[in-house]
């Protein structure tokens, strides 16, 4: 099928108004951006999701004016309202970035894109590339105009005039000994083919859009799934958090005050940062609408546990963490080698290779010359308690952040769809890594994935 571009672009002295696209076209475009945030070249950077995925809604919702390198900076990036953007350039970058994974994603893309979604150079303003979807025999004995093949829509260059039609702006060609009547006959049975094709274009998005939703449905419910198991949960879950002894010395004042001081005060202190692991979970829990309640490992028993869904938080300090991945394959452990009395290590130890640890903490290390942390994020039909167990557990503070944000961020769950070796399978293990520099941890990215 030949196909031609419609442009419609005025200026500002004509009477052109700005259209919204339809919400065909809109559904259409969604269904393409979900699969493109979910492929891995996508699904491995947090900043170009969150750019694409601003940039295209804004667009959809008819605010594409609005996409400046100033605003994104602050809506995408949380920059303050007079940063400098010569001074800091990651609007820029990121959008040069974004355009490389979207020509890679459709270089390496086989599946079939009735819409394309593209970026061109500068501009924050996406595109979305109608393509021809060939038609079957019958149809094709249907000729259809090449002036009207829709293929392009941009939020700049889709408009409608007010008061004349798009016919009426055609330029009229009248052919030598045509009749006034054969000139209005053939208008008409041009006019029922535009309709025609119109609504072809319409059905063939809408079938493009339910088949990907299909399609999506079933790979999902064929992999392990992070939160199906913790939904509509007759009683709260438990949120189970390791808490620290500070080893402090005993207060001896009063029955009532040594019990609050050294029950209290000095054996239930959490970090911050795990403190801010917690909250990233609570909010997540909160907009799944998944009841929980918190609880401290040493004051639950494993009777508790067999009660609800149980998700852990951190290793060192958590006991049930320590406990329930001695069945995995990468299991926690916490040595003592230099003395019962110093600090420990923590390791993640592969079963496979039970001799090489090459994921440890030294905690006698001071933490400015740390360069990265690990964690394990794990779920499973856990033998011995009998419910759903969700692991996030990092040997340092920052392997727990690093496991929050895969888990909080979605990206964990594209991939467990992606890995083929993760079909068919309910359970799955991760070893997650992020590199840490002067104390501030990167990215988080998986080392090693076991679905079972």
């Amino acid at each position: 099928m030949k196909s031609s571009v419609l442009h419609l672009a005025g200026t500002e002295g004509n009477k052109f108004q700005t259209r919204t696209l339809g919400t065909e076209v809109q559904a259409a475009v969604r269904a393409e951006l979900e699969m493109m945030l979910a492929a891995p070249i996508f699904a491995q950077s947090n900043r170009c999701k969150s750019f694409l995925n601003y940039v295209v809604e804004q667009t959809l919702s008819g605010h594409a004016h609005e996409l400046k390198e100033r605003t994104v900076g602050i809506k995408v990036f949380e920059r303050a309202n007079d940063y400098d953007t010569g001074d800091d350039s990651i609007v820029r970058v990121t959008a040069n970035d974004v355009r490389k994974r979207i020509s890679q994603f459709y270089r390496e893309s086989s599946a079939a894109h009735s819409i394309q979604i593209e970026l061109p150079r500068g501009a924050y303003v996406p595109e979305f590339r109608i393509r021809p979807v060939p038609q079957s025999s019958e149809i094709e004995d249907i000729p259809t105009p090449d002036p009207l093949d829709i293929e392009e829509y941009s939020a700049e260059s889709l408009v409608v005039m007010e008061g004349p039609t798009v016919a009426s702006v055609l330029p009229e060609v009248e052919t030598p000994g045509e009749s006034p009547i054969e000139r209005t006959k053939a208008s008409a049975r041009s006019g029922h083919r535009k309709l025609l094709a119109f609504l072809m274009l319409s059905i063939l998005l809408l079938a493009g859009a339910l088949t990907l939703a299909i399609w999506k449905g079933r790979a999902q419910k064929n992999v392990p799934q992070v939160w199906d198991a913790f939904l509509n949960v007759k009683t709260p879950i438990l949120l189970c958090l390791g808490a620290h002894d500070l080893h402090l010395p005993k207060v001896e004042s009063s029955p009532d005050t040594d019990k609050f001081a050294n029950e209290v005060l000095h054996k239930q202190i959490i970090s911050m940062d795990d403190a801010a692991v917690v909250s990233s979970m609570a909010s997540l829990l909160g907009k799944k609408g998944i009841p929980f309640r918190v609880v401290g490992a040493e004051r639950t028993s494993l009777s508790d546990f067999r009660l609800q869904p149980v998700i852990l938080i951190g290793a060192v300090g958590n006991k049930w963490t320590l406990r329930l991945t001695q069945g995995l394959r990468y299991r926690i452990e916490i040595t003592h080698p230099y003395g019962m009395d110093k600090d420990p290590v923590a390791s993640i130890v592969d079963a496979n290779q039970p001799t090489a640890s090459p994921w440890k903490i030294d905690f006698s290390v001071p933490i400015s010359a740390w360069k990265s942390d690990y964690a394990i994020v794990a779920k499973m039909d856990d033998v011995t308690t009998g419910v759903p167990v969700l692991i996030e557990a990092g040997l340092g503070n920052d392997g727990s952040l690093a496991a929050s944000e895969l888990l909080t961020g979605g990206s964990l769950q594209a991939k467990l769809t992606d890995d083929s070796s993760c079909k068919g399978k309910s359970n799955f293990e991760a070893v997650v890594g992020t590199e840490i520099i002067d104390t501030k941890s990167g990215p988080p990215h998986i080392i090693r994935l076991n679905c079972w």
